[in-house]
């Protein structure tokens, strides 16, 4: 499975909950993008082949409709979801998503 890339929406504790079950992750902070505009977090997740994963829905509008391309989206809702929730729905998407898939998927 190809990495992730959590924005700085994410919350740290979901990256490393994530990367505890041996996903390779990398963070908005760990790459020194904070504060990047999202049209930029897009193209850099996009240039590295990573798939995005946010809570931020503004990607979901930027991408549609638009032609920006993206190596693939998880959009993660996280009302009422704790951390331990998070990361489990993450979890189960990926491993049951195909290697290929470039889509915009709910969590």
């Amino acid at each position: 499975m190809r990495p992730l890339y959590c924005d700085e929406s994410i919350w740290i504790p979901v990256a490393d909950g994530l990367r505890r079950r041996g996903w390779t992750v990398h963070t908005a902070r760990d790459e020194e993008r904070l504060g990047d505009p999202d049209r930029e977090h897009l193209s850099y997740a996009f240039e590295n082949d990573w798939i995005l994963v946010t809570f931020d829905d503004d990607f979901l509008s930027l991408v549609e409709g638009s032609g920006l391309e993206h190596a693939g989206i998880i959009y993660v809702q996280q009302a009422g979801r704790d951390i331990g929730d998070v990361v489990k729905a993450v979890d189960a998407h990926l491993d049951n998503r195909e290697e290929d898939d470039r889509g915009i998927h709910y969590c």
